[in-house]
């Protein structure tokens, strides 16, 4: 507890760059302690302890998303890479209800209109950044595949290659990994292929 307060306090007083190094380790600690699954085609997708079967049975949605995590009550989710994004923004400053996720299911269109986020995290990384992101975890498919249409060809073959080289799990963490060796900044060039 004392560990998860102290990270939140440091979250309020961080700049957004390393706010944005902050959530990515959040993401890759998640994924190492078995509480996120890389999935393409979700978004933030909870599997509940055994003994509930829905988030309506036992959740109030009023209450914190960031609380339920932490109890176990939703015991992992599968995710995206803004879902992953998503959940450790929401880890780090607990803004969410469980009624923000289920309105906040099309994060995409939120993204994309550029409508607030619960837990901020469309103010802490660009639309620009966050759809780029989004593009490389989903290999050019997803709610932003006409953003790849932007790409120069190189841009484009790359994207390709890092697709079809590695696997969910591997892309996400490389995003991530990228993410914090750039400064909070998301750099496709730079990424270890």
């Amino acid at each position: 507890m004392i560990k998860i307060d102290k990270l939140n306090e440091e979250f309020k007083k961080a700049t957004k760059a390393q706010k944005r190094v902050m959530i990515a380790k959040d993401v890759l600690a998640q994924i190492k302690a078995e509480r996120y699954f890389p999935k393409r085609g979700e978004w933030a997708r909870p599997l509940w302890s055994d003994d509930q079967k829905s988030i309506d049975i036992k959740l109030d949605p009023n209450s914190s998303i960031k609380d339920a995590f932490k109890s176990k009550a939703i015991n992992s989710c599968k995710v995206c890479a803004l879902g992953g994004l998503f959940m450790s923004c929401t880890n780090l400053n607990n803004n969410t209800t469980v009624g923000d996720m289920k309105t906040e299911y099309y994060i995409g269109e939120f993204v994309n209109d550029d409508v607030k986020i619960s837990n901020g995290l469309n103010r802490i990384f660009t639309q620009k950044q966050l759809m780029l992101i989004e593009t490389y975890f989903e290999g050019g498919a997803g709610y932003f595949k006409s953003y790849s249409h932007h790409f120069s060809y190189s841009d484009e073959k790359l994207l390709v290659i890092f697709f079809e080289s590695f696997n969910d799990d591997e892309r996400l963490k490389m995003i991530m990994q990228n993410i914090i060796d750039n400064n909070g900044t998301f750099k496709p060039k730079k990424l270890n292929i």
